[in-house]
């Protein structure tokens, strides 16, 4: 009787240390992503800062912020997912039309261009953030380890399963469409100069 109870008593832990060693690699992977899910990246014409961070809806948040021009911005719930993107215009990083600076004026012309122009920048974002989704579930698996190696790999293998589900329903939901009745709200400075100060950005 006692060897037959000793298995029972043995699976009941290991089903609550795994829920555990879940539960840490997300929320180890959700802190990493908060704190170091940002970078400066090329979107031509465009210099974009880029950031990310847990949410308990999904938003783009697209700001800018120039010289001379001053600062904006405008959000939309964009995608289905817990988690936001602000997009942040802060120069220019190559030649620009006329057109491409015309959409610094309209929130839904502007996320329609980076749009087009994003794909290396997102990817390379995309990789930053999944490997800080990685890093974190392994310090969260880390923290209930207590010694096991199966629950640090657990921990990070959790923070980057979350991250990659999470990135799938952003990629399934977003739409640019969502800026269509919104407006730059302007923090400082004014978005009407443009014409006369393009050549400073």
């Amino acid at each position: 009787m006692a060897q037959s109870e000793l298995p029972a008593a043995r699976r009941k832990p290991a089903g609550w240390w795994m829920l555990v060693t879940l539960l840490a690699g997300i929320g180890g992977a959700a802190g990493a992503v908060a704190v170091g899910g940002h970078g400066v990246y090329d979107i031509a014409p465009f210099r974009a800062e880029l950031r990310a961070w847990p949410a308990l809806s999904g938003k783009t948040e697209i700001a800018v912020r120039a010289p001379v021009i001053g600062r904006a911005h405008a959000e939309a719930n964009t995608h289905t997912a817990p988690i936001a993107f602000r997009v942040t215009i802060t120069g220019i990083s190559g030649k620009a039309t006329a057109s491409d600076l015309a959409a610094l004026r309209d929130p839904r012309d502007l996320a329609t261009l980076i749009g087009r122009q994003d794909s290396a920048a997102v990817r390379s974002f995309a990789i930053k953030v999944g490997l800080l989704a990685l890093g974190g579930g392994f310090a969260g698996g880390l923290i209930v380890s207590m010694g096991r190696w199966r629950r640090l790999l657990g921990g990070a293998l959790a923070g980057l399963l979350a991250i990659a589900i999470v990135g799938a329903f952003v990629e399934a939901t977003y739409s640019t469409e969502a800026f269509a009745k919104t407006h730059f709200v302007v923090d400082h400075g004014s978005l009407d100069i443009l014409p006369s100060i393009l050549p400073t950005l």
